[in-house]
């Protein structure tokens, strides 16, 4: 199912590209908001007015084609029309529920469905807004399972950055300027993508749980923000069989990969794992805040409520609104949209390895489905994705030195709305290393 919404595309050569409108609001912004979450003083920002389908317009009416699917969380495409529709019906029921207290009914309906998709029929959920909830509730219930708070987790994973996730997120640039608020419960060792390494990783993980001082393991299926990095076949079943045998508690990040997006719900249903604790969000709600950790009986049960208190709960768990747009994202899916991940991963791997062949700073293709990183030579990854932009396409890095461009686009997108995209994207390749000596 595509979005009947398109809006229309000029020539990129001819293509006009206004910023006024968007540097004033971006001035305004400036003043209100705490410096350290824009560059302010960059040209690159553009300030959003609407999007549709994989098509985005900005306050000066430049339209771009959205490879990013916002961070991953328009994963069925921006204002999906069944997503819309579910909203509106629940906006006009109830806005509001009490979570813990009178729980809405769409909530129990949302969590139901959203269980019958794990790989086990018994699994136990808890919703919050964002991944960083999903992943602190993870490691609380974790502990509690196990009474041990140290957590073996991967180098360049990006697990959210409130005070619980922080300890096993391990890019330096998060962690430093509040190191002294860490426990320093995180135990990083490297993320394997090759045979060769996974054994040593193995090793590794088995000497530290042997110590007896972690309780749980922590992993992305792929490694989203560290690079969009898979690991080989077979490592996530061993490293699961790993932590049954200490007793760990083995939890899953699907904030990212999950969801639909890499052609199976979830990333690691590939491998036929039923992990202890799975955590999904971003595409979860199709643009809606909504987050939630799955756990197996012998987790979701060690955390009690004392007396008439739920112990891990907030004011707006299960909001009916975020659990509407869920419903119709899982509806979306079904309708055809399942499928489509592995189509657009197919396309672009193609068109990435004809670039591989003609140009030199491109290095590595990562990925699967709709989740494709390439690698390129240090400093272009950030070139093309400015150029991008002013051509009309918008695409970021990942990758701890940014050295990874990301294509993540709706699924929704079509065959040629992606073509266009990528041809811009070469373009933009060609652009950025011109100003590079290849040796």
């Amino acid at each position: 199912m595509l979005s009947s919404v398109r809006f229309r595309w000029g020539v990129s050569v001819t293509r006009k590209y206004s910023k006024a409108r968007s540097s004033a609001a971006l001035k305004a912004l400036s003043k209100v908001e705490v410096g350290q979450v824009m560059d302010f003083t960059s040209d690159f920002p553009v300030v959003i007015e609407k999007a549709s389908g994989a098509a985005v317009i900005d306050v000066d009416g430049n339209r771009y084609l959205d490879m990013t699917s916002f961070f991953g969380a328009a994963l069925v495409g921006h204002r999906n029309p069944v997503v819309l529709g579910a909203i509106r019906r629940q906006l006009g029921r109830l806005l509001h529920g009490m979570g813990d207290v009178h729980p809405p009914a769409v909530k129990a309906k949302f969590l139901s469905k959203l269980a019958k998709r794990m790989p086990a029929p018994d699994y136990k959920g808890l919703l919050s807004l964002n991944g960083s909830d999903a992943v602190e509730t993870a490691l609380k219930f974790a502990t509690a399972a196990t009474k041990k708070a140290g957590i073996i987790a991967f180098k360049g994973a990006y697990h959210g950055l409130t005070g619980g996730a922080l300890e096993v997120t391990w890019n330096p640039v998060f962690r430093s300027q509040f190191q002294s608020t860490l426990a320093g419960r995180g135990r990083f060792v490297p993320y394997p993508t090759d045979h060769e390494t996974a054994a040593k990783v193995l090793e590794k993980v088995e000497q530290i749980a042997s110590s007896g001082e972690v309780g749980a393991i922590i992993i992305e299926p792929i490694l989203g923000r560290g690079g969009i990095k898979v690991p080989p076949p077979g490592f996530l079943s061993d490293l699961a069989k790993l932590a049954a045998r200490h007793n760990l508690v083995f939890i899953t990040d699907e904030i990212y990969c999950g969801a639909g997006r890499t052609g199976t719900y979830l990333a690691s249903d590939i491998e036929g794992l039923a992990p202890d604790v799975i955590c999904l969000g971003k595409a979860l709600g199709g643009g809606m805040p909504l987050s939630a950790c799955m756990m197996r009986p012998w987790v979701a049960d060690a955390v009690h409520g004392a007396s008439h208190e739920a112990v891990h709960t907030s004011t707006f768990l299960g909001h009916p609104i975020a659990c509407a747009a869920g419903l119709g994202v899982m509806q979306a899916l079904d309708k055809g949209l399942a499928g489509r991940a592995a189509q657009i991963g197919g396309l672009i791997t193609n068109k990435a390895q004809e670039w591989q062949q003609k140009y030199p700073v491109v290095l590595e293709i990562r990925g699967r489905g709709a989740m494709i990183g390439i690698e390129m030579a240090p400093g272009v990854a950030s070139q093309v994705v400015a150029i991008a932009l002013r051509k009309g396409v918008m695409v970021l890095t990942e990758g701890v030195s940014n050295e990874t461009l990301a294509l993540m686009p709706p699924l929704v997108i079509t065959d040629r709305e992606l073509n266009r995209a990528l041809n811009i994207i070469e373009s933009a390749i060609v652009e950025s290393q011109k100003s590079l000596i290849i040796t």
